[in-house]
């Protein structure tokens, strides 16, 4: 764990804390269950997500019905039998013990206002250092921020909800449009469309703290899920267009893995003949390159990549024009909150939304 501030943790709370993020305390479901709510009750509901899930690959497969109830039985089944045993009683004790430690750490940490993130690298390491200053770099970070746009303050008068429903109206406003121009036809303006039985949320930014050797802690930004986000799904669709394209064609110039590295290597060697005792292998790092790149520059960019004498023709019934367009809604709505207000990306987009990274 990286220590930034003075604090008055215990060893014992130090060392608890320095089994990292990815360290999950056992049987937690079953302490749970000594409140008012039964072991039974809360395993149904972490079983519902996943049968959420279930029925939309069903649902999407046109599985078979008798096959089906199977399915969903034996993964009943299978779930009871991992969380509805008895805990042993050394399990049971540890599971006490270390549910008290991690109270009295919340509790510590907020009398002395600190924070405690996992750091922005993703490795198994937890940062601790002052609430204070971190609100404020995160703070300054949106202030200062040239990828994104202040759309308003989410209050008693214009609620988040309201808002969202503004975004939706107007991004099917500009489908309708498209579908005018006869860009996208009467059945792809539906399906791109945004109906209000949907469950959408605006995802929401927050922050990681990033540390080395010689800068003091700064912060990276982050994004929630995005699977109920307004343009999810036309972005999810766009991703599955182009990315079947885009790979072919930047198959040369990208690795997808440590093995496909070691192939483009080999093969550079013994084909090319231009692997000398001379020859240095660099790496570097671009950071934040999903934000520097305005939208003109990404559009200028597909353009051209659409244009390819190896990608001919239209594109599930879309043209090249189309598919400009379609890029451009997405990028133009990307919205999401931020402390109390919402914004709208005005350059880049968040990592985590697959599209990104094409």
């Amino acid at each position: 764990m990286i220590q930034d501030t003075s604090h008055h943790l215990s060893q014992e709370q130090i060392t608890f804390l320095n089994r990292g993020p990815t360290y999950v305390s056992p049987c937690q479901i079953h302490i749970l269950s000594k409140s008012s709510t039964t072991l039974a009750q809360i395993v149904t509901k972490q079983m519902a997500p996943l049968r959420r899930e279930l029925t939309k690959l069903f649902t999407q497969y046109s599985v078979d019905l008798s096959c089906r109830m199977n399915f969903e039985k034996e993964i009943q089944l299978s779930f009871n039998n991992s969380f509805l045993q008895s805990m042993p009683s050394v399990v049971e004790e540890r599971a006490l013990y270390e549910k008290e430690l991690i109270q009295s750490i919340r509790i510590q940490m907020k009398k002395e206002q600190l924070i405690l993130r996992r750091t922005a690298d993703d490795m198994n390491t937890y940062y601790l250092g002052r609430l204070d200053e971190f609100n404020q770099k995160s703070n300054e970070y949106v202030e200062n921020s040239t990828c994104y746009e202040l759309i308003g303050a989410i209050d008693e008068t214009h609620t988040e909800q309201q808002q969202l429903q503004e975004f939706i109206i107007s991004i099917n406003s500009q489908l309708e449009k498209l579908y005018q121009r006869k860009l996208i036809n009467k059945d792809q303006l539906t399906k791109f469309s945004i109906h209000k039985r949907l469950k959408l949320k605006l995802p929401y930014l927050f922050f990681l703290p990033e540390t080395n050797e010689s800068v003091h802690m700064s912060v990276q930004p982050r994004f929630s899920s995005y699977q109920y986000s307004p343009i999810q799904r036309l972005a999810q669709y766009l991703n599955q267009l182009l990315r079947p394209l885009f790979y072919p064609i930047s198959q040369s110039t990208i690795f997808l893995n440590s093995g496909d590295f070691m192939q483009k290597l080999q093969y550079y060697y013994k084909q090319l003949n231009l692997f000398l005792p001379k020859t240095y292998l660099a790496t570097f790092k671009i950071h934040d390159l999903y934000i520097m790149i305005s939208y003109t520059s990404l559009l200028n960019a597909l353009s051209t990549f659409l244009v390819n004498p190896l990608l001919i023709g239209r594109h599930e019934k879309l043209s090249n024009e189309a598919i400009i367009e379609l890029i451009s809604l997405v990028l133009k709505n990307n919205f999401f909150t931020y402390n109390g207000k919402t914004y709208r990306f005005i350059k880049g987009g968040p990592l985590n939304l697959p599209l990104t990274e094409l």
